[in-house]
């Protein structure tokens, strides 16, 4: 990981203000450039406690039709009406792999067995471990109790076709940042690091922006940036690397929680 080069003059196209939900319940807040895109939103997060290791990805509603129609083709499906969701099972014909997904008017929660689904009672458990609560601006999934349950690797995801951003608390993050300072911007500091690209991938984007990760740390959030090029099939943007950094200042994050 690398400071990144100072920024040089950029016309930018505006500033976009968002305000989210994380799956722990925390309100986030973020300005961002206009020019990498309108985000659909996604999240991840994990728990682990007694008897319990599980990770769940959240995501816009409906996207859990896929899973019968392409993941596990013609799969078996539960349903139950839950307070405000409901909870789908889905499991594999020869039981090899299922998932659960807690369905709400404007998003869903995902997580996988690996294997059979859980019985009734299994379910019933695994259910009441939880709180699902759904909004348009994000959903929450949290332990019942976190004095047995322990939340972490709570992030949101913006998507779009130009890049993906990852956001989390800037406390979660701190270990991993470099010890030198990186370039100073208004809202946090910026570094740049390689990509894990395969060697045709990465010789398609050396000396273009999308060389490159963006990570910047503020106060309460940090964000990490990839901006899609050449190795996602999208054509090398119309930015310099000194451009991009000049539009990264515009970010601002505020992880309240």
């Amino acid at each position: 990981m690398t400071a990144v080069p100072a920024a040089g003059p950029v016309q930018t196209t505006g500033q976009t203000r968002v305000s989210r939900i994380a799956p722990s319940g925390a309100p986030v807040d973020l300005t961002l450039p206009a020019e990498f895109g309108e985000y659909r939103w996604y999240g991840n997060t994990r728990f682990n406690g007694p008897r319990i290791a599980r990770q769940f990805f959240l995501a816009p509603a409906g996207e859990h039709r896929v899973i019968p129609r392409r993941v596990l083709r013609g799969a078996r499906e539960r349903r139950l009406s839950m307070r405000g969701f409901d909870a789908v099972v889905f499991e594999a014909p020869n039981r090899s792999d299922s998932a659960l997904v807690l369905a709400g008017p404007y998003h869903e929660a995902t997580t996988w067995f690996g294997g059979p689904a859980p019985d009734d009672a299994g379910l019933g458990r695994l259910l009441s471990t939880f709180r699902f609560a759904d909004s348009p601006t994000g959903a929450t999934l949290t332990p019942t109790s976190d004095l047995l349950v322990s939340q972490g690797d709570v992030a949101l995801i913006g998507r779009n076709d130009r890049s993906t951003l990852i956001v989390r608390r800037s406390t979660d993050v701190l270990p991993t940042l470099p010890e030198w300072a990186g370039l100073a911007l208004p809202g946090g500091e910026l570094w740049r690091a390689g990509r894990e690209l395969n060697p045709v991938d990465a010789a398609r984007v050396v000396g273009t922006p999308h060389q490159w990760r963006y990570l910047f740390a503020g106060d309460s959030a940090a964000m990490d940036l990839v901006l899609h090029g050449p190795e996602s099939g999208r054509p090398v943007a119309p930015m310099a690397e000194q451009q991009v950094v000049g539009a990264l200042a515009a970010l601002r994050g505020i992880w309240r929680g």
